[in-house]
């Protein structure tokens, strides 16, 4: 009986780290790509009429800067799509364990966009005994702008 007992809750604690995990790393791909997605936006203005000229001062590179205001709108409707389509042969959820992506921080300073989401995961064992139900999932991705 002890064995069994030690085996289960084994076996439990191995699924709840594993889905945690699954979890992690579908929240860190979901946010990459909304934030590839994002970090094209290009500001058109800075990028055209850009001062200094480099030609006349070589020693400066010529970044592509990014249009902030555009890249949150992009992120966010990119990660809105994003996580809305995990869906099955039924058009039914995959993802229905786990709640809405929340933005806790963007930060864009014309160079890099950094991002802060979250997630709640709900654990499939739960161990109410505990008050264990749920995880929260916070990353940070942060991307730059390369091209010069």
């Amino acid at each position: 009986m002890g064995y069994f007992i030690i085996a289960m809750s084994l076996t439990f604690l191995i699924s709840n780290i594993a889905s945690v995990y699954i979890a992690r790393r579908d929240l860190i791909n979901l946010t990459e790509g909304a934030l590839s997605r994002a970090v094209q936006e290009l500001d058109e203005i800075a990028y055209y009429y850009q001062v200094p000229i480099p030609e006349i001062f070589p020693g400066q590179s010529r970044a592509v800067p990014i249009n902030c205001s555009d890249a949150g709108r992009t992120f966010s409707q990119e990660i809105a799509l994003l996580a809305n389509s995990k869906l099955d042969l039924y058009g039914r959820s995959l993802s229905q364990a786990n709640s809405d992506i929340e933005l806790k921080s963007f930060i864009c300073d014309g160079k890099s966009l950094r991002v802060r989401v979250q997630q709640v995961h709900q654990l499939p064992f739960k161990l109410r005994v505990f008050g264990i139900t749920e995880f929260t999932n916070q990353i940070e991705v942060s991307m730059e702008s390369i091209y010069q």
